[in-house]
Parts: structure tokens; C-alpha cells; sequence
């Protein structure tokens, strides 16, 4: 076989050519989403925690937060009733979550459009908002 007897080499694929841009797009928008969603259920459990205020369902609010025995019924209505530091919750927003270690997300929300937002702690593990350390330091309870 002689040098012009040779086959010319095939040209690649368009599947070929696109492949290696559509797994870079998979992996970019892949990790977009999780830094997105990664602290979903807890910003929901937040939302829920104070959807319950909002209604006015105090007891059903005070089961949500799952307080330490220290802090009583009494204690919550004073910092989350209607006569506590943000008074009856009429709306609330979820500006931004953070996780704070391996069992924490710090979950920043505005109440009846009040500034500064406040950062509420929520359990990654039990979806509590009281069972974080960060919670007594927050609130000194």
C-alpha cells in the first residue's frame, strides 16, 4: 500500500464534537442547582414554622420549633406571640440559607417586612429551629 493509497481519516461525529461540551454543562448546571437547593427542606421548615405564626397557631408553632424543657410555652409567646418582638406575624420572607457545619442551616428571613432580617437556625437532622446550639447564643436561651 503506497502513501496515496491511504484512506483519508473520517471526520468526527458531531455527537463526538458536543459531547465533551454537554457533560461540562451537566456538571456546571448540576452543581448550580445544588448550591441552590441544598438547604431546600430546612428553608421549608422555616417557612413552615412561621406559615403556623402567621395563622395564629401557637401551640402547633411551639410543637414545630421542638424546644429544650427549659424554655416553656410561656417563653415562646413572649418572643413569637402577638406580643413578642416582631408581634403578630403578618408576613414573612426567605431571603437566604447558609449551612453553619454538618448539622446546621442558618435560614435569614425578614418578618412583616422588619429590618434587619433575622437568622433562624434550623436542625439539618430533625428540622427543629430550638435544638441548635446556635439558637441559645442567638437568643440567649
Amino acid at each position: 500500500m503506497g502513501l496515496f493509497d491511504a484512506q483519508p481519516p473520517k471526520p468526527k461525529s458531531k455527537l463526538r464534537k458536543s459531547l465533551p461540551i454537554a457533560v461540562v454543562l451537566a456538571i456546571v448546571l448540576g452543581s448550580l442547582l445544588y448550591v441552590r437547593f441544598r438547604n431546600y427542606t430546612e428553608e421549608r421548615a422555616v417557612a413552615r414554622f412561621l406559615t403556623t405564626l402567621e395563622r395564629g397557631q401557637y401551640q402547633e408553632a411551639y410543637r414545630l420549633w421542638q424546644p429544650s424543657a427549659s424554655y416553656t410555652y410561656t417563653d415562646f409567646l413572649r418572643d413569637w406571640g402577638e406580643v413578642g418582638d416582631y408581634g403578630k406575624i403578618r408576613e414573612f420572607e426567605v431571603l437566604a440559607s447558609r449551612s453553619k457545619g454538618s448539622n446546621t442551616v442558618i435560614v435569614t428571613v425578614r418578618i412583616n417586612k422588619v429590618d434587619p432580617p433575622l437568622d433562624l437556625p434550623a436542625d439539618r437532622n430533625t428540622k427543629g429551629l430550638a435544638s441548635s446550639d446556635l439558637r441559645q447564643k442567638a437568643f440567649g436561651v
